[in-house]
């Protein structure tokens, strides 16, 4: 055993460990996230300058490796953009063979940039994740034609189908490549997606965020919407916490200005940043975009927790239509 090498390392073959660094090093993950890790499997963290990515490689069984894998393969800081597909928890079985028939393959797009095509998909813990890469264009230009180079980046942007809801999410930076192919998997299984009482965007309206701002620790920071009346367009005013005698950041929700904005003058959320009751899990809301983003690296778990927030609160509010929802029927207006 080499100095300073973990007492519970588990016996594996260098290939093994090899394989396993690579992948972890392939996506980046950071090493607040795999610290926490191997915290809460309780492993020992590394001593000195032992590197970390090696480190986790030797010291998880197969069975943690396995979750580990489940919990990085999709994580870090993502944008969350949802939308409703009417009977898509319906067909939740049939999805894997009818997107693989609705979406190309890499070699058939390879000269349409951005144009999404089919990588795998993968289920586990009830959701269904539907992989999909795509090209982009390089910034350096190939010196024999002149042109852009293109290179593939997979799993560009995953949509994720959740078993128990018609919630979906697809998880990139770009609203209307994640409407796209939401789309596409709607037509993949039949579903209608003209029809805008079977797919849409839910509203993250007033009754969302008032439901929303009681299961949150606090707002960091949060954009509101002034109506200046008179037929005047609105304006947005930026307000940005400040940090109290402990050096704890206060919640905005509790500041006079910002009260009165949305007490007196009538004013609304557009955007926040925000504290869940977990101490340090962040996320960004984005109100007109149905949409949530990670500031910091987030593993699967704390993904899913935020899509199960999502859907109770839109649940709580009254955010979804009285169409049928899976498991959640004639809901009120």
């Amino acid at each position: 055993m080499g100095a300073g090498e973990s007492s519970e390392t588990i016996p594996m073959s260098l290939e093994t460990v090899q394989k396993r660094t690579q992948w972890i090093r392939d996506r980046e993950i950071a090493d607040t996230a795999l610290r926490s890790f191997l915290t809460n499997h309780n492993r020992n963290l590394p001593n000195g300058d032992i590197d970390l990515e090696e480190h986790v490689a030797k010291v998880l069984d197969e069975d943690d490796f396995t979750d580990f894998r489940k919990q990085f393969r999709f994580g870090g800081k993502q944008s969350l953009n949802f939308f409703v597909l009417t009977g898509i928890s319906d067909e939740f079985d049939n999805i894997p063979s009818s997107v693989v028939r609705e979406f190309p393959r890499a070699e058939e797009v390879q000269d349409q940039k951005g144009e999404p095509f089919f990588v795998d998909s993968e289920e586990f813990d009830d959701r269904l994740y539907v992989i999909l890469g795509r090209y982009v264009s390089m910034k350096t230009v190939d010196p024999s034609t002149g042109k852009p180079q293109r290179d593939l980046k997979p799993d560009e942007c995953v949509a994720v189908i959740n078993k128990n809801t018609d919630l979906v999410h697809v998880r990139t930076a770009e609203v209307p490549l994640a409407r796209r192919i939401c789309r596409k998997i709607a037509s993949s299984v039949g579903i209608d997606y003209h029809n805008e009482d079977v797919f849409y965007k839910p509203s993250f309206d007033q009754a969302f965020v008032d439901e929303f701002s009681d299961q949150i620790e606090k707002y960091v920071n949060l954009n509101v919407i002034v109506s200046e009346g008179n037929g005047r367009t609105a304006s947005s005013v930026r307000y940005t916490s400040k940090k109290d005698e402990t050096g704890e950041y206060m919640n905005l929700l509790e500041d006079g200005q910002v009260q009165q904005e949305l007490n007196e003058e009538g004013g609304e959320i557009s955007k926040g940043y925000v504290k869940l009751n977990d101490g340090d899990f962040a996320l960004y809301l984005n109100r007109p975009q149905s949409k949530i983003w990670f500031r910091s690296y987030e593993r699967e778990g704390r993904l899913n927790e935020i899509e199960e927030l999502i859907d109770d609160v839109l649940r709580q509010s009254g955010g979804y239509p009285q169409q049928k929802l899976q498991g959640f029927e004639n809901v009120p207006e």
